[in-house]
Protein backbone atom coordinates (compact mmCIF):
# COMPACT_ATOMS: atom_id res chain seq x y z
CA UNK A 1 0.00 0.00 0.00
CA UNK A 2 1.24 3.44 -1.12
CA UNK A 3 1.88 6.11 1.55
CA UNK A 4 0.68 9.56 1.59
CA UNK A 5 3.29 12.39 1.69
CA UNK A 6 2.59 16.09 3.21
CA UNK A 7 4.29 18.49 1.37
CA UNK A 8 4.28 22.87 1.78
CA UNK A 9 4.76 25.64 3.64
CA UNK A 10 5.57 25.90 6.92
CA UNK A 11 2.49 26.03 8.60
CA UNK A 12 0.14 25.48 5.97
CA UNK A 13 -1.29 22.21 8.01
CA UNK A 14 0.81 19.33 7.02
CA UNK A 15 1.23 18.12 10.78
CA UNK A 16 -2.65 18.95 11.71
CA UNK A 17 -4.50 17.89 7.94
CA UNK A 18 -2.01 14.36 8.50
CA UNK A 19 -3.39 13.83 12.05
CA UNK A 20 -6.93 14.23 11.39
CA UNK A 21 -6.41 12.25 7.72
CA UNK A 22 -4.73 9.51 9.59
CA UNK A 23 -8.27 8.84 11.75
CA UNK A 24 -9.96 8.97 8.49
CA UNK A 25 -8.53 6.29 6.77
CA UNK A 26 -6.71 4.79 9.12
CA UNK A 27 -3.29 5.08 8.04
CA UNK A 28 -0.43 6.27 11.40
CA UNK A 29 0.81 9.42 10.72
CA UNK A 30 4.20 10.52 11.06
CA UNK A 31 5.59 13.77 11.32
CA UNK A 32 8.92 13.39 9.56
CA UNK A 33 10.32 16.36 11.87
CA UNK A 34 9.43 15.30 14.98
CA UNK A 35 10.64 11.77 14.52
CA UNK A 36 13.75 13.30 13.60
CA UNK A 37 13.56 14.76 16.96
CA UNK A 38 12.82 11.82 18.74
CA UNK A 39 15.56 9.72 16.73
CA UNK A 40 18.15 12.78 17.69
CA UNK A 41 17.03 13.54 21.64
CA UNK A 42 17.61 16.94 20.05
CA UNK A 43 15.17 19.69 19.00
CA UNK A 44 15.55 20.79 15.02
CA UNK A 45 16.23 24.13 16.26
CA UNK A 46 19.68 23.01 18.29
CA UNK A 47 20.45 21.15 14.89
CA UNK A 48 20.42 24.20 13.22
CA UNK A 49 22.34 25.99 15.77
CA UNK A 50 24.71 24.25 16.78
CA UNK A 51 25.61 21.74 13.46
CA UNK A 52 24.00 23.61 10.21
CA UNK A 53 21.65 23.27 8.07
CA UNK A 54 23.52 20.65 5.79
CA UNK A 55 24.29 18.40 8.71
CA UNK A 56 19.98 19.01 9.22
CA UNK A 57 19.81 17.95 6.39
CA UNK A 58 21.29 15.08 6.07
CA UNK A 59 19.38 13.75 8.80
CA UNK A 60 16.29 14.49 7.41
CA UNK A 61 17.19 12.24 4.32
CA UNK A 62 18.07 9.68 6.30
CA UNK A 63 14.77 9.82 8.12
CA UNK A 64 12.42 10.03 5.47
CA UNK A 65 14.80 7.19 4.08
CA UNK A 66 13.75 5.57 6.87
CA UNK A 67 9.78 6.16 7.13
CA UNK A 68 9.30 5.13 3.69
CA UNK A 69 10.16 2.07 3.91
CA UNK A 70 6.97 1.55 5.77
CA UNK A 71 3.81 0.93 3.83
CA UNK A 72 0.41 2.56 4.13
CA UNK A 73 1.29 5.60 6.26
CA UNK A 74 0.78 9.16 6.08
CA UNK A 75 4.09 11.38 6.65
CA UNK A 76 3.77 15.31 7.19
CA UNK A 77 7.47 16.33 5.62
CA UNK A 78 9.43 19.59 6.52
CA UNK A 79 8.45 22.53 4.55
CA UNK A 80 12.60 22.90 3.52
CA UNK A 81 12.41 18.85 2.26
CA UNK A 82 11.80 19.55 -1.17
CA UNK A 83 14.85 21.52 -1.38
CA UNK A 84 17.06 18.36 -1.98
CA UNK A 85 15.73 16.28 -4.76
CA UNK A 86 17.02 13.23 -2.82
CA UNK A 87 14.02 13.14 -0.45
CA UNK A 88 11.70 13.63 -3.11
CA UNK A 89 12.97 10.60 -5.06
CA UNK A 90 12.85 8.55 -1.91
CA UNK A 91 9.37 9.37 -0.81
CA UNK A 92 8.17 9.05 -4.48
CA UNK A 93 9.37 5.96 -5.09
CA UNK A 94 6.06 4.31 -2.23
CA UNK A 95 4.17 7.55 -2.10
CA UNK A 96 1.86 9.87 -3.31
CA UNK A 97 2.74 13.37 -2.82
CA UNK A 98 -0.17 16.04 -1.80
CA UNK A 99 0.99 19.93 -1.75
CA UNK A 100 -1.51 21.50 0.69
CA UNK A 101 -1.05 25.50 -0.75
CA UNK A 102 -2.07 27.59 1.81
CA UNK A 103 -2.76 31.45 1.44
CA UNK A 104 0.88 33.23 2.82
CA UNK A 105 -1.60 36.21 4.50
CA UNK A 106 -3.30 32.71 6.36
CA UNK A 107 0.17 31.28 6.98
CA UNK A 108 0.81 34.81 8.59
CA UNK A 109 -2.14 35.77 10.60
CA UNK A 110 -1.10 33.11 12.97
CA UNK A 111 1.32 33.05 16.26
CA UNK A 112 4.12 31.93 15.31
CA UNK A 113 6.01 32.33 18.91
CA UNK A 114 7.69 28.70 18.49
CA UNK A 115 8.38 29.75 14.83
CA UNK A 116 10.92 32.69 14.74
CA UNK A 117 11.16 32.19 11.15
CA UNK A 118 7.68 33.02 10.36
CA UNK A 119 6.67 35.92 12.55
CA UNK A 120 8.00 38.13 9.33
CA UNK A 121 6.06 38.42 6.04
CA UNK A 122 9.16 39.30 4.38
CA UNK A 123 10.64 35.80 5.47
CA UNK A 124 8.03 33.92 4.89
CA UNK A 125 7.37 35.49 1.24
CA UNK A 126 11.51 34.85 0.16
CA UNK A 127 10.39 31.07 1.05
CA UNK A 128 7.42 30.54 -0.50
CA UNK A 129 9.46 32.08 -3.57
CA UNK A 130 12.56 29.88 -2.87
CA UNK A 131 10.00 26.76 -2.88
CA UNK A 132 6.84 27.44 -4.76
CA UNK A 133 7.93 25.56 -8.25
CA UNK A 134 9.78 22.59 -5.95
CA UNK A 135 6.62 21.98 -4.17
CA UNK A 136 4.12 22.17 -7.64
CA UNK A 137 7.18 19.82 -9.38
CA UNK A 138 7.33 17.42 -7.14
CA UNK A 139 3.39 16.92 -6.33
CA UNK A 140 1.21 14.54 -7.67
CA UNK A 141 -2.00 16.08 -6.16
CA UNK A 142 -2.61 19.75 -5.26
CA UNK A 143 -5.14 20.91 -2.56
CA UNK A 144 -5.93 23.77 -1.27
CA UNK A 145 -6.00 24.54 2.64
CA UNK A 146 -8.57 27.33 2.28
CA UNK A 147 -11.41 26.50 4.14
CA UNK A 148 -12.73 24.10 7.60
CA UNK A 149 -10.77 20.80 8.37
CA UNK A 150 -13.62 18.35 7.44
CA UNK A 151 -13.90 20.14 3.74
CA UNK A 152 -9.69 19.92 3.40
CA UNK A 153 -9.94 16.05 4.92
CA UNK A 154 -12.90 15.29 1.91
CA UNK A 155 -10.56 17.16 -0.69
CA UNK A 156 -7.84 14.73 -0.12
CA UNK A 157 -10.03 11.10 0.66
CA UNK A 158 -11.73 12.66 -2.79
CA UNK A 159 -8.14 13.22 -5.04
CA UNK A 160 -6.94 9.60 -3.33
CA UNK A 161 -9.78 7.50 -4.39
CA UNK A 162 -8.31 4.63 -6.48
CA UNK A 163 -4.42 5.70 -5.84
CA UNK A 164 -3.77 4.19 -2.51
Amino acid sequence: MKNIILIGMPACGKSTIGSLLSNEINFEFYDADKYLEECENREISDIFSEDGEDYFRELETKYLEELSKKDGIIISTGGGAVKKEKNMEIVKKNGIVIFLNRKLENIAKENHEARPLLKNLNNLKKLYDERIKLYHKYSDIVVENDDNMEVIINRIVMALKGKI
